[in-house]
């Protein structure tokens, strides 16, 4: 079951490690899909906020959720980048840039995985 060239979304690993389980892979799709969303206001008002220990934390945190579908091919790098950068306490337009970025993907993703 592999998904579109054209997806952002990749289930595979989902399904792997599953085996398959409809139930468990329905229950991490709606833990996505309520998670995300909200990890996204959160870094952004910590970027908006400059608060660059906000935004390692919620970088951080965004990686734990993204590779059950699949994202974390798409965006990991600019995650720990954000982190790296944050750290550093500079380069908030670098920092912006990489957040438009995976904002944009997490967006696609929900509407790929939303239930229509």
């Amino acid at each position: 079951m592999d998904a579109p060239s054209n997806k952002v979304t990749d289930l595979s690993y989902l399904i792997a490690i599953s085996k398959g389980n409809k139930a468990f892979i329905d229950e991490m799709i709606d833990i996505f899909l309520s998670e995300n969303p909200l990890e996204i206001e959160l870094l952004e008002s910590a970027i908006e906020e400059l608060d660059y220990e906000g935004i390692k934390a919620y970088a951080h945190k965004m990686k734990s959720t993204i590779p059950f579908v699949g994202l974390d091919k798409l965006i990991e790098k600019d995650l720990e980048q954000i982190e790296t950068l944050a750290s550093l306490k500079n380069e908030t337009e670098t920092i912006e840039r990489l957040f438009a970025q995976i904002k944009k993907i997490c967006l696609i993703a929900t509407e790929e995985l939303r239930p229509h």
